[in-house]
Protein backbone atom coordinates (compact mmCIF):
# COMPACT_ATOMS: atom_id res chain seq x y z
CA UNK A 1 0.00 0.00 0.00
CA UNK A 2 1.30 3.46 -0.91
CA UNK A 3 1.10 6.30 1.60
CA UNK A 4 1.30 9.98 0.77
CA UNK A 5 2.91 12.17 3.43
CA UNK A 6 1.30 15.44 2.30
CA UNK A 7 -2.17 13.90 2.12
CA UNK A 8 -1.77 12.41 5.59
CA UNK A 9 -0.63 15.73 7.04
CA UNK A 10 -3.65 17.44 5.45
CA UNK A 11 -6.03 14.89 6.98
CA UNK A 12 -4.39 15.31 10.39
CA UNK A 13 -4.47 19.12 10.24
CA UNK A 14 -8.09 19.25 9.07
CA UNK A 15 -9.41 16.64 11.49
CA UNK A 16 -12.36 17.91 13.56
CA UNK A 17 -11.23 15.72 16.48
CA UNK A 18 -10.04 18.48 18.78
CA UNK A 19 -13.15 20.56 18.18
CA UNK A 20 -15.39 17.82 19.50
CA UNK A 21 -16.52 17.49 23.11
CA UNK A 22 -15.82 13.95 24.24
CA UNK A 23 -18.51 14.20 26.92
CA UNK A 24 -21.42 15.51 24.82
CA UNK A 25 -20.38 13.97 21.48
CA UNK A 26 -18.89 10.61 22.51
CA UNK A 27 -19.72 8.68 19.30
CA UNK A 28 -18.33 11.33 16.98
CA UNK A 29 -15.27 11.73 19.20
CA UNK A 30 -14.48 7.99 19.24
CA UNK A 31 -14.94 7.83 15.46
CA UNK A 32 -12.48 10.69 14.89
CA UNK A 33 -9.99 9.19 17.37
CA UNK A 34 -9.90 6.00 15.30
CA UNK A 35 -9.46 8.02 12.12
CA UNK A 36 -6.65 10.08 13.67
CA UNK A 37 -4.79 6.95 14.77
CA UNK A 38 -5.07 5.65 11.22
CA UNK A 39 -3.86 8.99 9.80
CA UNK A 40 -0.85 9.04 12.12
CA UNK A 41 0.08 5.46 11.31
CA UNK A 42 -0.22 6.18 7.58
CA UNK A 43 1.85 9.34 8.04
CA UNK A 44 4.75 7.41 9.59
CA UNK A 45 4.51 4.76 6.89
CA UNK A 46 4.80 7.54 4.31
CA UNK A 47 7.83 8.95 6.13
CA UNK A 48 9.65 5.60 6.33
CA UNK A 49 7.66 2.37 6.16
CA UNK A 50 10.75 0.18 6.21
CA UNK A 51 11.90 1.76 9.44
CA UNK A 52 8.60 1.92 11.34
CA UNK A 53 6.32 -0.81 9.98
CA UNK A 54 7.26 -3.41 12.59
CA UNK A 55 6.32 -1.02 15.42
CA UNK A 56 2.58 -0.75 14.69
CA UNK A 57 1.61 -1.43 18.31
CA UNK A 58 4.01 1.23 19.61
CA UNK A 59 2.77 3.73 16.99
CA UNK A 60 -0.87 3.17 17.99
CA UNK A 61 -0.01 3.48 21.69
CA UNK A 62 1.90 6.72 21.09
CA UNK A 63 -0.89 8.10 18.90
CA UNK A 64 -3.55 7.39 21.55
CA UNK A 65 -1.38 8.91 24.28
CA UNK A 66 -0.83 12.05 22.21
CA UNK A 67 -4.54 12.39 21.46
CA UNK A 68 -5.33 12.01 25.15
CA UNK A 69 -2.80 14.59 26.33
CA UNK A 70 -2.82 17.15 23.52
CA UNK A 71 -4.04 20.70 24.12
CA UNK A 72 -4.66 23.04 21.14
CA UNK A 73 -2.45 25.75 22.66
CA UNK A 74 0.51 23.35 22.31
CA UNK A 75 0.72 24.16 18.62
CA UNK A 76 0.24 21.98 15.56
CA UNK A 77 -0.75 18.44 16.55
CA UNK A 78 1.49 16.73 13.97
CA UNK A 79 4.52 18.46 15.53
CA UNK A 80 3.42 17.33 18.99
CA UNK A 81 3.04 13.75 17.73
CA UNK A 82 6.39 13.78 15.92
CA UNK A 83 8.15 14.91 19.10
CA UNK A 84 6.45 12.17 21.13
CA UNK A 85 7.16 9.50 18.53
CA UNK A 86 10.82 10.48 18.32
CA UNK A 87 11.09 9.94 22.06
CA UNK A 88 9.17 6.65 21.94
CA UNK A 89 11.25 5.37 19.03
CA UNK A 90 14.44 6.34 20.83
CA UNK A 91 13.38 4.17 23.77
CA UNK A 92 12.55 1.28 21.42
CA UNK A 93 15.95 1.50 19.75
CA UNK A 94 17.67 1.79 23.13
CA UNK A 95 16.02 -1.41 24.35
CA UNK A 96 16.95 -3.23 21.16
CA UNK A 97 20.55 -2.02 21.34
CA UNK A 98 20.92 -3.48 24.80
CA UNK A 99 19.25 -6.72 23.71
CA UNK A 100 21.43 -7.04 20.60
CA UNK A 101 24.61 -6.05 22.43
CA UNK A 102 24.15 -8.78 25.03
CA UNK A 103 22.55 -11.41 22.82
CA UNK A 104 21.32 -14.43 24.71
CA UNK A 105 21.32 -12.68 28.10
CA UNK A 106 17.98 -11.73 29.61
CA UNK A 107 17.62 -8.23 31.06
CA UNK A 108 14.55 -6.74 32.64
CA UNK A 109 13.27 -3.37 31.41
CA UNK A 110 14.79 -1.76 34.52
CA UNK A 111 18.17 -3.39 33.80
CA UNK A 112 18.15 -2.11 30.21
CA UNK A 113 17.09 1.38 31.31
CA UNK A 114 19.78 1.54 34.00
CA UNK A 115 22.43 0.35 31.55
CA UNK A 116 21.55 3.13 29.09
CA UNK A 117 21.61 5.71 31.89
CA UNK A 118 24.95 4.43 33.13
CA UNK A 119 26.51 4.62 29.67
CA UNK A 120 25.34 8.21 29.21
CA UNK A 121 26.76 9.21 32.60
CA UNK A 122 30.04 7.39 31.97
CA UNK A 123 30.44 9.25 28.68
CA UNK A 124 29.51 12.69 30.04
CA UNK A 125 31.40 12.79 33.34
CA UNK A 126 34.85 12.31 31.87
CA UNK A 127 36.13 10.73 35.08
CA UNK A 128 38.08 7.57 35.84
CA UNK A 129 35.30 5.00 35.73
CA UNK A 130 37.23 2.67 38.04
CA UNK A 131 37.56 5.28 40.77
CA UNK A 132 35.45 5.21 43.92
CA UNK A 133 34.48 8.85 43.35
CA UNK A 134 33.04 8.04 39.93
CA UNK A 135 31.02 5.13 41.31
CA UNK A 136 29.69 7.39 44.07
CA UNK A 137 28.73 10.10 41.57
CA UNK A 138 26.84 7.60 39.42
CA UNK A 139 25.24 6.04 42.49
CA UNK A 140 23.96 9.45 43.60
CA UNK A 141 22.86 10.49 40.12
CA UNK A 142 20.94 7.27 39.45
CA UNK A 143 19.70 6.61 42.97
CA UNK A 144 21.18 3.11 43.09
CA UNK A 145 23.80 1.41 45.26
CA UNK A 146 27.52 1.44 44.49
CA UNK A 147 27.30 -2.35 44.10
CA UNK A 148 24.64 -1.87 41.40
CA UNK A 149 26.94 0.61 39.65
CA UNK A 150 29.71 -1.99 39.67
CA UNK A 151 27.32 -4.52 38.10
CA UNK A 152 26.61 -2.00 35.33
CA UNK A 153 30.35 -1.52 34.85
CA UNK A 154 30.77 -5.26 34.35
CA UNK A 155 28.00 -5.17 31.74
CA UNK A 156 29.76 -2.34 29.89
CA UNK A 157 33.11 -4.10 30.01
CA UNK A 158 31.60 -7.24 28.47
CA UNK A 159 30.16 -5.29 25.54
CA UNK A 160 31.78 -6.31 22.24
CA UNK A 161 33.19 -3.61 19.97
CA UNK A 162 31.23 -3.20 16.76
CA UNK A 163 32.17 -1.52 13.51
CA UNK A 164 28.60 -0.24 13.21
CA UNK A 165 26.58 2.18 15.28
CA UNK A 166 22.84 2.70 15.54
CA UNK A 167 21.80 6.12 16.81
CA UNK A 168 18.62 7.05 18.65
CA UNK A 169 16.86 7.56 15.33
CA UNK A 170 17.53 3.94 14.43
CA UNK A 171 19.95 4.89 11.68
CA UNK A 172 22.91 2.56 11.26
CA UNK A 173 26.36 3.85 10.42
CA UNK A 174 29.56 2.04 9.54
CA UNK A 175 32.52 3.44 11.45
CA UNK A 176 34.83 2.55 8.60
CA UNK A 177 32.55 4.26 6.07
CA UNK A 178 32.41 7.30 8.33
CA UNK A 179 36.16 7.28 8.62
CA UNK A 180 36.43 6.99 4.85
CA UNK A 181 34.13 9.95 4.23
CA UNK A 182 35.50 12.20 6.97
CA UNK A 183 32.12 13.96 6.94
CA UNK A 184 30.39 14.81 10.20
CA UNK A 185 26.89 13.38 10.47
CA UNK A 186 24.90 13.99 13.65
CA UNK A 187 26.27 11.67 16.36
CA UNK A 188 27.46 9.38 13.60
CA UNK A 189 30.86 8.31 14.83
CA UNK A 190 29.34 6.47 17.83
CA UNK A 191 29.14 6.55 21.61
CA UNK A 192 32.46 7.27 23.32
CA UNK A 193 33.40 3.78 24.43
CA UNK A 194 33.00 2.26 20.99
CA UNK A 195 34.71 5.19 19.24
CA UNK A 196 37.70 4.98 21.57
CA UNK A 197 37.98 1.24 20.96
CA UNK A 198 37.83 1.95 17.24
CA UNK A 199 40.61 4.55 17.49
CA UNK A 200 42.64 2.05 19.49
CA UNK A 201 42.25 -0.46 16.67
CA UNK A 202 43.41 2.17 14.19
CA UNK A 203 46.47 2.67 16.41
CA UNK A 204 47.28 -1.06 16.35
CA UNK A 205 47.04 -1.21 12.55
CA UNK A 206 48.97 2.07 12.18
CA UNK A 207 51.85 0.92 14.35
CA UNK A 208 52.35 -2.16 12.15
CA UNK A 209 53.00 0.03 9.10
CA UNK A 210 56.49 0.56 7.79
CA UNK A 211 58.00 3.80 9.07
CA UNK A 212 58.04 5.33 5.61
CA UNK A 213 54.26 4.80 5.33
CA UNK A 214 53.34 6.41 8.63
CA UNK A 215 53.64 10.16 7.79
CA UNK A 216 51.18 9.93 4.91
CA UNK A 217 48.77 7.65 6.80
CA UNK A 218 48.88 9.92 9.86
CA UNK A 219 47.82 12.87 7.72
CA UNK A 220 45.05 10.86 6.06
CA UNK A 221 43.71 9.53 9.36
CA UNK A 222 43.82 12.90 11.09
CA UNK A 223 42.11 14.53 8.14
CA UNK A 224 39.31 11.98 8.22
CA UNK A 225 38.89 11.97 12.01
CA UNK A 226 39.24 15.68 12.75
CA UNK A 227 35.68 16.79 12.04
CA UNK A 228 34.22 13.51 13.25
CA UNK A 229 35.61 14.10 16.74
CA UNK A 230 35.91 17.86 17.11
CA UNK A 231 32.43 18.35 18.62
CA UNK A 232 33.12 15.77 21.32
CA UNK A 233 35.80 16.89 23.77
CA UNK A 234 36.51 13.37 25.05
CA UNK A 235 37.04 11.96 21.56
CA UNK A 236 38.98 14.98 20.35
CA UNK A 237 41.38 14.73 23.30
CA UNK A 238 41.78 11.02 22.65
CA UNK A 239 42.60 11.64 19.00
CA UNK A 240 45.28 14.12 20.07
CA UNK A 241 46.96 11.36 22.10
CA UNK A 242 47.18 8.94 19.18
CA UNK A 243 50.52 8.27 17.38
CA UNK A 244 48.77 8.95 14.07
CA UNK A 245 47.63 12.45 15.11
CA UNK A 246 48.97 15.23 12.84
CA UNK A 247 48.63 18.67 14.43
CA UNK A 248 49.08 20.64 11.21
CA UNK A 249 46.40 18.70 9.33
CA UNK A 250 44.03 18.83 12.31
CA UNK A 251 44.25 22.62 12.58
CA UNK A 252 43.79 23.00 8.83
CA UNK A 253 40.66 20.80 8.83
CA UNK A 254 39.10 22.82 11.63
CA UNK A 255 40.01 26.07 9.90
CA UNK A 256 38.53 25.15 6.49
CA UNK A 257 35.66 23.12 7.92
CA UNK A 258 36.35 20.03 5.82
CA UNK A 259 38.87 17.25 5.36
CA UNK A 260 42.13 17.86 3.53
CA UNK A 261 41.76 15.75 0.42
CA UNK A 262 44.02 12.77 -0.30
CA UNK A 263 45.06 14.43 -3.56
CA UNK A 264 46.39 17.45 -1.64
CA UNK A 265 48.17 15.28 0.93
CA UNK A 266 49.78 13.23 -1.86
CA UNK A 267 50.98 16.40 -3.54
CA UNK A 268 52.54 17.77 -0.35
CA UNK A 269 54.43 14.55 0.25
CA UNK A 270 55.40 14.05 -3.38
CA UNK A 271 53.53 10.76 -3.55
CA UNK A 272 51.53 9.49 -6.51
CA UNK A 273 47.79 9.85 -5.81
CA UNK A 274 47.07 6.34 -7.07
CA UNK A 275 49.63 4.99 -4.61
CA UNK A 276 47.95 6.92 -1.79
CA UNK A 277 44.59 5.46 -2.78
CA UNK A 278 45.98 1.91 -2.72
CA UNK A 279 47.60 2.47 0.67
CA UNK A 280 44.35 3.78 2.09
CA UNK A 281 42.37 0.83 0.73
CA UNK A 282 44.88 -1.60 2.24
CA UNK A 283 44.66 0.18 5.58
CA UNK A 284 40.86 -0.04 5.59
CA UNK A 285 41.02 -3.73 4.72
CA UNK A 286 43.30 -4.32 7.70
CA UNK A 287 40.89 -2.39 9.94
CA UNK A 288 38.02 -4.58 8.76
CA UNK A 289 40.07 -7.72 9.44
CA UNK A 290 40.98 -6.42 12.89
CA UNK A 291 37.36 -5.71 13.69
CA UNK A 292 36.33 -9.23 12.66
CA UNK A 293 39.06 -10.73 14.84
CA UNK A 294 37.80 -8.76 17.84
CA UNK A 295 34.29 -10.11 17.36
CA UNK A 296 35.47 -13.71 17.37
Amino acid sequence: MRYNKDECEKLIDESPLFHLDRETEPSAYRREVLKMVEYLYSYLMAVNAGKYEEYAVEIVDTAKRCIENYEPDQGRFINYFNSSWKQSYGHIVGRELVKNTFAGVHFSEDDARNYRKYMKLAQSMGADIDSDSFKKMVSDAMGISVEAVEDLQHMAESKPVSCTYVNEEGEEFSLIDQLDSGIYVESAITENDNAIAFMDLIKIVFEKLQERQKPMMAKLLTSKLALLTTENEVLSDYLHSMPYFDEEIFVECIHIGESVQAKEISSRLGVNEASTSRSWKNFKDKLTEGMKERKN
